[in-house]
């Protein structure tokens, strides 16, 4: 079956304005299930206790956490974008969505290019704890909410959509089985928005996300910046009939290999000191300045052990559009023997805090496993940057 056809398969099996669902039959799970294996081939926001000061977003990542603040940067177009995007296909797409909604739509749904706070304003958190910019899908029309999710299609690769959709199946669970109350969780509870006018040639930003999910793609011309990119999931594993779904599993399993891999000399070099309960460089830490690099130079790592670290790295490349995805990876890959490797706490794949860390010259990725109040156990938040093309930017500043 084709990705399109697994998608619509996946779509055909949950469905729910305003977080309703069908009824799921067993035959669509399966292919449900096949959609999410994709997302192995491709592959939030910390607390930390340690002798250096850092600023620190919330902890947990369910409904009945606190609040977060978003202070604008100055965010310049000059960032070291990928090159090869989609930006047409993008630009089509954004004016087949718009073309569906109403006059006061439009006015929810678009802002200035130059409004910088609005769009730094993603989270982990659900939209009800976190209001995002944007209009919400639960208030679009079937039709509206078709061109909303087409506009997500475009902007991702195949993998990267039927993850998010994956993320969305997973707030549908928790609006059906949370421990701490269903309010804010569901598929309706996602928004999207649109920043300047979309254009071949001007710059633009598409913003989409909602609970565990913020995908914040700036293009100029044809390229694109894909970051920062939050993807996380609660549960980790949930399952639907006979059907087990794991929204991270590529993720997970690819960073877990990295420091699987290591010998115990490697493991003592990539272990830091810091007790790290969730990511550092998560919503609303957007000052550009990035911790120290610590941990285990990857130049030290047999070949294979590299390749490890490269297919951990793509796994969340890919989730942008292939042209665009291509030119990240082969930039991340140049300055892979300036890259480190670090953990927290334990390895742990079910571990209280496993904290994992990839810091390139300009990739940082984690991966970390925290708890909420939303389930009893722990549960995946990761982030995605580029330090020198976040937003589009290349030194963002307060």
């Amino acid at each position: 079956m084709s990705d399109a056809g697994r998608q619509q398969a996946v779509a055909a099996a949950w469905t729910g304005r305003r977080g309703r669902r069908s009824a799921v039959t067993a035959a669509a799970l399966v292919v449900a299930a096949l959609a999410l294996t994709a997302c192995g081939t491709d592959s939030s926001t910390g607390t930390t206790t340690s002798t250096s000061s850092r600023a620190q977003g919330p902890a947990g990542g369910g409904a009945g956490g606190g609040r977060q603040t978003f202070t604008a940067v100055d965010l310049d177009t000059d960032g070291e974008n990928a090159s090869g995007a989609n930006t047409a296909d993008v630009v089509t797409a954004v004016g087949t969505f718009l073309a569906t909604l109403s006059d006061e739509q439009k006015d929810t749904a678009t802002f200035d290019f130059t409004d910088n706070q609005s769009r730094q304003t993603w989270s982990n958190f659900p939209a009800s704890n976190v209001p995002r910019k944007g209009i919400a899908l639960s208030d679009l029309s079937e039709a509206s909410r078709s061109a909303a999710m087409a506009v997500v299609k475009t902007m991702v690769s195949a993998e990267g959509y039927a993850q998010v959709e994956a993320i969305q199946r997973a707030d549908d669970w928790l609006q059906a089985n949370s421990t701490g109350g269903n309010d804010g969780f569901g598929d309706g509870n996602y928004y999207i928005a649109v920043y300047g006018t979309p254009s071949a040639t001007e710059p633009f930003m598409v913003q989409f996300g909602g609970h565990h999910l913020a995908r914040n793609y700036t293009y100029k011309g044809d390229t694109a910046s894909v970051t920062p990119a939050f993807t996380g999931t609660e549960p980790k594993t949930f399952t639907v009939g006979d059907t087990t779904v794991e929204p991270m599993k590529g993720k997970a399993d690819t960073a877990f290999a990295v420091f699987d891999s290591l010998t115990d000399d490697q493991d003592a070099k990539a272990k830091l000191s810091a007790t790290i309960n969730d990511i550092l460089m998560g919503p609303g830490v957007d000052s550009g300045k990035f911790p120290t690099s610590e941990g285990l130079p990857v130049s030290e790592l047999s070949a294979e052990q590299k390749q490890s670290v490269l297919t951990a790295i793509a796994a969340w490349v890919k989730d942008a559009a292939p042209g665009a995805a291509t030119s990240l990876l082969s930039t991340y890959e140049s300055g892979l023997d300036q890259t480190r490797v670090a953990y927290a706490n334990n390895t742990s794949v079910d571990g209280e805090s496993t904290y994992l860390r990839i810091d390139g010259p300009r990739v940082w990725i984690e991966l970390v496993n925290t708890r909420s109040r939303s389930t009893p156990d722990v549960h995946y938040h990761g982030v995605f940057r580029d330090k020198n093309d976040d937003y589009g930017s290349s030194n963002p500043s307060t």
